[in-house]
């Protein structure tokens, strides 16, 4: 795909902001993280919170393994093998571990793809024009989990990309009349569940909207569930030959050593009973293996005020990208200022309005289709409720498409397709001067360590 002169200027223009903001975490971690240690694992424990994203991938590059969720991420730690090569390749010339800047260059080239599929996606798919299209792109990055994103060396920016490449794809075939090959289907489900299982479903949500009964004909219905099949498959293979040996060997071993174990774990349930962990988790469902990690009392009303539509866009300005599981940051967190819910108001209704006027679309069905797994999971079961602005990758991208809609419909009305335009730009100098202006000012800040919870 050969890039156009206005893709390369605003990509580019994302691309720098985020390259200043991803030198700044360069530059608060890497006197702790660039070191070549026997156990980097535990200095990303004790110093690595940010919100509620995991550093994961800094340790897959140090040390390559399966030590993502292989279910929910079983391709994940192959396509990191060639990064982890390098680095140790710069470790073994130069004795420093490149973990940061191999990660970040990561995240920055999917930044400035997601750029790019997002600016086609409104031009077109939704069909609105350059600049309108430029002006929702960069609103895009100014919403704070979006910029949080591609800061973060976790899945989440690879994720969104991939999202939005398979509604790029599968939308404009339908608006050319005519279907994904099957092969192409099948390619796109593999590689988009094997970074993050879930989001298959986006997948085969895109594609029932555009094949509609054709989406039911046993060849393509039997080839896009076996691809899913077959990364599920992978994932509990991975799982099975790498993660249970380990866990087998910690059974036996606690079973040697019963007594001991037993104790420690007495000890630990005192040492840590008010801590955040602990103190910020929600009651579940029930005892089950899947059923622990929901929850049930955590108020869904005050989660969607607060951080779904609260802190995915706009950051609060207290505890500032604190994690709930490390710090005592409140789960529900409200604004000092009434401001911020103006702001957030005007940002529900412009979504509102923007569904309303695509309803008819197709490709705004494929969006709100595939984000209903989503609901499900998060304000539903409650599954990582406490912390549900971190998955802002895999729904936020409806708001710049649904304005995108709202922005075609007054195309014709020269007063109110300028209002619109004003009040979006408005919003984008706000955010981003809120947003950055945090952000900036936390990445000053030196890390807080929590290893005297462990020491």
């Amino acid at each position: 795909m050969r890039l156009k002169r206005e893709e390369w200027t605003l990509g580019l223009a994302v691309l720098l902001l985020l390259i200043i903001l991803n030198g700044m975490v360069i530059a608060k971690y890497d006197s702790l993280l660039s070191v070549v240690s026997e156990d980097y694992g535990k200095l990303l424990t004790y110093h690595y919170h940010v919100s509620g994203f995991d550093g994961t991938t800094y340790s897959v590059l140090t040390e390559w393994g399966m030590k993502y969720d292989v279910l929910r991420h079983p391709l994940l730690p192959y396509l990191m093998a060639l990064p982890y090569g390098l680095n140790q390749l710069l470790i073994a010339l130069a004795g420093v571990n490149g973990a940061l800047y191999i990660s970040a260059a990561i995240t920055l080239f999917f930044a400035f793809a997601t750029t790019i599929v997002l600016y086609r996606i409104l031009r077109e798919v939704v069909g609105i024009g350059r600049w309108d299209a430029s002006l929702l792109t960069i609103f895009f990055f100014s919403l704070a989990y979006v910029l949080v994103t591609y800061i973060v060396p976790d899945h989440f920016g690879i994720s969104l990309f991939l999202i939005l490449l398979s509604l790029y794809l599968i939308s404009k075939a339908w608006k050319e009349g005519r279907v994904l090959k099957m092969w192409q289907t099948a390619l796109l489900l593999l590689i988009t569940a094997g970074v993050t299982l879930t989001n298959a479903a986006k997948v085969l949500a895109a594609e029932w909207i555009a094949r509609g009964k054709r989406f039911f004909h046993w060849k393509f219905f039997l080839i896009a569930i076996g691809c899913w099949l077959l990364v599920i498959g992978l994932g509990v293979w991975e799982e099975r030959t790498y993660v249970l040996p380990k866990e087998q060997a910690e059974k036996q071993y606690f079973k040697e050593h019963k007594e001991e174990m037993l104790q420690k774990a007495k000890e630990n349930h005192k040492r840590y009973k008010h801590a955040p962990w602990v103190v910020h988790k929600g009651k579940p469902l029930g005892k089950g293996s899947i059923l622990k990690w929901t929850d049930k009392t955590t108020s869904r009303w005050e989660t969607l005020k607060e951080n779904v539509f609260g802190e995915t866009l706009q950051l609060h300005d207290e505890w500032v990208l604190d994690d709930i599981l490390t710090s005592y940051r409140p789960v529900l967190l409200p604004y000092r200022s009434v401001v911020n819910y103006i702001v957030e108001g005007l940002l529900v209704l412009l979504l509102l309005a923007g569904i309303c006027c695509g309803f008819r679309q197709r490709l705004l069905w494929m969006c709100l289709l595939g984000i209903l797994p989503d609901v499900l999971m998060h304000l539903m079961l409650g599954f990582a409720i406490n912390e549900v602005y971190i998955m802002a990758a895999h729904w936020v991208y409806v708001i710049p498409i649904a304005i995108g809609y709202l922005m075609s419909k007054v195309n014709g009305q020269r007063s109110m397709a300028n209002g619109l335009r004003l009040i979006v730009a408005g919003l984008t100098i706000y955010l981003l001067i809120h947003n950055v202006g945090l952000m900036v000012d936390w990445m000053q800040q030196s890390p807080i360590s929590i290893a005297f919870w462990y020491d």
